[in-house]
């Protein structure tokens, strides 16, 4: 799916500030993202297809871990209150005027992390966006805590910007995200002023884009892995951060759409999911051969039985000469025979009152009024007990015949079985 990252200057809007922006068609094209710079009006155009992702700088969020009180989580109107409350001694500015919004998991994190911003910044971006028809469908930090993570490490150390005015950007999935300006990393030692340790050099992932490789380099002490410009929002984009909560979650619809045609266009087209496109293929194809296998094998049984069944009707009545339907063209020269040899059969009226005689519970009155057809017996004026009417159904159904209610009467048919005896 086609997604259009565009990172949010710090200045507010006017007519002639600059957005970064890029245009990633998939996941797997992800990796030759091209940084393209443009004032709000002529940013690409979007459709349905396209999700809109707007990247905060990381110069522009703050990071907090709270201890949530117990059982917020199902009271969610009283959650961003409740953010308000406990990080006000923390934040410079009336909590008032700041968006919070919590990390993915937070249901499920027992110290979840927070994301803080200026509220009209935020909003004074968004709403020139959608002056100029962009609808903001997910927002995310351009760094996380778990951003090292995404590389099997500890420590995340990201390189940004030119020499002259660069920084230097830590995050850590238990201290959150922190940076410096390379300048003032020159005077002193990089590790003191970002607070690392020994251990933390122990797992680092240093990466930086052309402009200060060579000085990250040099204020890291090892090589730092080269990035184009721009190759971070790659991280950014993939994570299940949205900070698009509480007041802001005027999208959530749209967003939920587009999450959810993310997923499946990852799924088609990143390298990663590729084993598990090809076990989807296999295993299709695999029911599609036993679907068939199936049909095949039920149509030959099929073709089996019904082969029997024709030789058994021309054993037994030779001067057959067409088999369209061989049980029934088999039931009905049974029939012939037996009208032919005047036996009696189940639908005669003779057999049916005989059975019905000999069904009747002792001391029940004989119906007053009945009719017949063949195969039916209609019982007029006949009001059994709950009990004799279980019984002369249970009696009725050994001997071949329904037993059945129809209005103010009882019918006594001929069973579909008890027509084939002979």
């Amino acid at each position: 799916m086609r997604t259009l990252i565009i990172q949010l200057p710090l200045g507010l809007p006017s007519p002639t500030l600059s957005y970064p922006h890029a245009v990633v068609q998939t996941e797997s094209s992800a990796e030759n993202l091209s940084m393209q710079w443009a004032c709000a009006s002529l940013l690409p155009a979007t459709n349905r297809q396209t999700e809109v992702l707007a990247l905060l700088p990381a110069m522009a969020l703050s990071w907090h871990r709270v201890d949530l009180p117990p059982g917020l989580q199902a009271q969610s109107t009283k959650l961003q209150s409740a953010l308000q409350g406990l990080l006000e001694d923390r934040l410079l500015d009336d909590p008032a005027q700041l968006h919070m919004a919590l990390q993915p998991d937070w249901k499920t994190t027992a110290r979840p992390w927070v994301a803080v911003c200026h509220r009209q910044w935020l909003d004074a971006h968004l709403q020139a966006l959608e002056q100029v028809g962009l609808s903001v469908h997910r927002i995310v930090p351009e760094f996380n805590p778990s951003s090292a993570l995404a590389f099997a490490a500890q420590l995340q150390v990201t390189g940004l910007g030119e020499a002259d005015a660069g920084w230097l950007w830590v995050s850590h999935p238990e201290r959150g995200v922190w940076g410096q300006p390379m300048q003032a990393l020159r005077s002193q030692s990089p590790d003191k002023a970002l607070g690392l340790t020994a251990e933390d050099r122990q797992s680092t992932d240093i990466q930086a884009e052309p402009g200060v490789v060579a000085l990250t380099s040099e204020l890291m002490g090892e090589t730092a892995r080269l990035i184009a410009p721009g190759q971070h929002w790659v991280a950014a984009m993939a994570a299940d951060w949205d900070l698009a909560q509480f007041d802001l979650r005027a999208n959530a619809r749209s967003r939920h759409i587009k999450n959810g045609q993310r997923a499946v266009s990852t799924f088609w087209h990143s390298p990663a999911w590729r084993p598990a496109r090809w076990g989807l293929w296999l295993l299709l194809a695999s029911q599609l051969v036993g679907l068939n296998a199936w049909a095949w094998k039920t149509r030959a049984d099929w073709q089996t039985q019904q082969e029997s069944w024709a030789v058994m009707l021309r054993e037994a009545f030779p001067q057959t000469q067409v088999v369209v339907d061989a049980p029934l063209q088999m039931a009905r020269e049974v029939e012939r025979l037996r009208q032919a040899s005047g036996q009696l059969t189940p639908s005669d009226l003779e057999s049916m009152l005989g059975s019905l005689g000999q069904a009747m519970p002792a001391g029940l009155a004989a119906p007053r009024e009945w009719t017949y057809q063949p195969g039916q017996l209609r019982l007029q004026g006949f009001k059994p007990s709950n009990a004799e009417q279980q019984k002369l159904q249970q009696t009725l159904q050994s001997l071949g015949y329904r037993w059945r209610a129809e209005g103010d009467a009882w019918l006594v048919s001929i069973a579909p079985t008890a027509q084939a005896k002979p």
